[in-house]
């Protein structure tokens, strides 16, 4: 769960250069690897002992604290709550930072303060309306929030701002956002721009594949989840997406059981 290309740290160096450089070598690293992950939240943490008040590096942190919390098998929100605090100190720390702002509102938006998490998304985008990955993140926060069609429009505009745009993350929620619509083959060709798929994207493209009837395709991309994470449930993956409206998850979620994925670990 990579925040963005390093560029996006780049743009505001802090008082000291040592801190600035352990942000761009941690944000640089593919957080979606264990090893890489680990050293970037040594790097990231390190910036903030260098300088405890550069704002964009208490950013990074609580979004890898969210991570953390996403891929969580429990059920506690102790991680969630601490990269809360961490974006809000960002905030805090330097309000004119539109990255801070978007964070912090991604944040919100998996605490289901949906408000919130429009207050500052909104807010990102205003300090900084041609930068393309807050674009892209007002198209996250807007699918969840129960406005799809207008969070398609926000992805759309990301990549017109920049046609060379291609995050992993703005592929995966823009495939989503067409999941919702119920438009499961566009959904599966956005998920074929990410390059390497963790057990989300498999998640996502096994229930794609049973919505359009192809069971073959479906079942190898189950089997795909499952070996990375044998301990999938549809209820647990479903506790942690931030849907306002109850059907629109309901509908990923019907999904993702049409796939042949199984509703709950507990024991029966």
């Amino acid at each position: 769960v990579h925040v963005s290309d390093a560029e996006r740290a780049r743009r505001k160096p802090p008082a000291s250069l040592a801190a600035y450089e352990c942000v761009l070598e941690g944000n640089a690293l593919h957080w979606d690897d264990p090893e890489q992950e680990a050293e970037a939240t040594r790097l990231i943490e390190r910036a903030i002992e260098i300088d405890p008040g550069y704002g964009m590096a208490y950013a990074l942190l609580g979004t890898m604290r969210r991570a953390k919390w996403r891929d969580d098998p429990g059920d506690s929100n102790a991680l969630l709550e601490e990269a809360y605090q961490l974006a809000l100190r960002a905030v805090e720390l330097d309000d004119s930072e539109s990255t801070s702002h978007s964070l912090l509102g991604q944040t919100c938006l998996y605490r289901r303060d949906f408000e919130l998490a429009l207050q500052h998304m909104q807010r990102s985008v205003e300090l900084n309306p041609n930068n393309q990955w807050n674009v892209a993140d007002m198209g996250l926060i807007l699918v969840y929030a129960g406005r799809a069609q207008e969070a398609l429009a926000w992805n759309q505009r990301a990549r017109q701002i920049d046609p060379y745009f291609d995050e992993p993350w703005y592929w995966r929620q823009a495939g989503l956002t067409c999941m919702v619509l119920g438009q499961y083959q566009e959904a599966l060709t956005l998920f074929g721009r990410i390059p390497i798929r963790g057990y989300r994207i498999a998640a996502y493209m096994a229930a794609c594949h049973a919505r359009l009837g192809d069971m073959e395709r479906s079942r190898a991309c189950v089997a795909e989840c499952l070996a990375v994470r044998p301990d999938f449930s549809v209820r647990h993956w479903m506790s942690k997406e931030p849907f306002k409206f109850e059907a629109d998850g309901e509908r990923i979620a019907e999904s993702l059981r049409l796939a042949g994925l199984p509703d709950t670990t507990e024991p029966v």
